[in-house]
């Protein structure tokens, strides 16, 4: 598994190896490339960050400079194939250079400008603590089959004592089955109405419906838990909250700059061709 997760990522990277030798000692050569103890060291500091910690083991280091030689050995190929001069893939190189550029600009664009405090967060908190209200909450399991005679069977089995968990992998159409039919939690207008009322009728953990068909089949739900509506702390919603200033800060600043920049270039807009409009 470790040896796919570093195989995709390689070959995700972008390649940084030149004909001549920078600092550093070489690692490997591919017909004339060189790979330098600095080029294998940008490669670990671009990779994500739930991929580095492996590369404290030697011998993922090996694999994945093993890896670094694979790709450049396809890429090799696919350059003497013609592939790079193909229209199509010039257009998507094309595209993930100005991805790339328009990244490291935002980046810049915001640097130092779209910090948000913790007096930020707070002053959100208070003044928008309705949004962070959570209803009611019910966890359910389920077991759906097609008919009534089939879940009439399974009340009876349940009835006797057998595993709920175990009756829904076995018998269950629903999606769920591998879970043992855990819909996890639930609020009021997430489900359909006739499940809803089953659902929520049920009063103690353990607790288990009658008979309810809907236009997914016929289901048995036992309820797993309740949890009463109340109000998230701030502590609980503090990362989201500052995620979502940050988002609306970076609008702002973005809005007001491309409001300068449609200033200081030309700019032209023919909005009516989109709407089949006649060209002058």
């Amino acid at each position: 598994m470790r040896g796919i997760v570093i195989l995709s990522v390689v070959l995700c990277l972008a390649f940084g190896c030149g004909e001549k030798a920078e600092k550093g000692e070489v690692l490997a050569k591919i017909d004339g490339k060189v790979i330098t103890m600095e080029d294998f060291q940008r490669e670990v500091d671009e990779l994500p960050e739930f991929v580095k910690p492996m590369m404290i083991d030697p011998e993922a280091k090996k694999e994945f400079l093993r890896n670094i030689v694979d790709r450049e050995l396809l890429l090799l190929e696919a350059s003497k194939k013609g592939i790079p001069e193909r229209d199509e893939v010039k257009r998507r190189i094309e595209q993930c250079q100005k991805g790339v550029v328009l990244d490291a600009f935002l980046q810049e664009l915001f640097a130092g400008k779209d910090e948000v405090t913790d007096e930020e967060v707070k002053r959100y908190y208070e003044e928008n603590k309705e949004k962070f209200h959570i209803g009611e909450r019910i966890r359910v399991r389920d077991i759906v089959v097609k008919t009534r005679r089939e879940a009439e069977e399974i009340k009876r089995r349940l009835a006797e004592g057998e595993d709920f968990a175990e009756l829904a992998r076995r018998y269950s159409i629903s999606p769920t089955a591998k879970k043992g039919g855990d819909l996890g939690y639930i609020e009021r207008g997430q489900v359909g109405k006739e499940f809803e009322a089953a659902a929520f009728a049920l009063k103690n953990p353990g607790d288990v419906s009658d008979i309810v068909k809907t236009t997914f089949g016929y289901h048995i739900i036992r309820l797993e838990d309740r949890q009463e509506p109340r109000q998230l702390s701030l502590d609980e919603v503090k990362d989201e909250i500052r995620q979502k200033l940050r988002e609306e800060k970076r609008k702002q600043l973005l809005d007001e700059y491309l409001q300068g920049l449609h200033k200081k270039y030309k700019v032209t807009i023919r909005e009516e061709l989109l709407e089949g409009g006649k060209k002058e």
